[in-house]
């Protein structure tokens, strides 16, 4: 069986409510308890690349910008093209408030597009 399968429909659910409830309280502006909310998820199937996505902007939140990188990283390199454009800018404007302007201009690039791609079949 997949992993997905293996995952109860259960957990899967428990995961989601968590997940919802973590990202409405970093747009209130409360990471703490977003951080909180995520502890002990356990299995996190196909939420994974949106936990660390909501872990990193709840660090960043706290200006915790070392941690906020790694999740976020985390969540970019997770999320398949293009939806991983929303983790490389916020990994980018994490890096422009810890104050690393050429790092932040990468990500950002990166966001748009620009950056280095992950490896794809070239046309012959």
């Amino acid at each position: 069986m997949g992993g997905l399968a293996m995952i109860e429909i259960r957990q899967l659910v428990r995961v989601a409510k968590r997940l919802q409830e973590a990202s409405g309280y970093v747009e209130l502006g409360m990471p703490q308890h977003a951080l909180d909310c995520l502890v002990g998820l356990g299995e996190l199937g196909p939420f994974e690349a949106e936990v660390e996505l909501v872990r990193g902007e709840a660090y960043r939140a706290q200006h915790r910008y070392d941690d906020a990188a790694v999740a976020l990283k985390a969540a970019a390199k997770r999320f398949p093209s293009p939806f991983d454009k929303s983790a490389w800018l916020a990994l980018g404007l994490c890096y422009f408030q810890a104050g690393n302007k050429a790092k932040a201009a990468q990500m950002l690039a990166r966001a748009r597009g620009v950056g280095p791609s992950r490896k794809r079949p070239r046309p012959r």
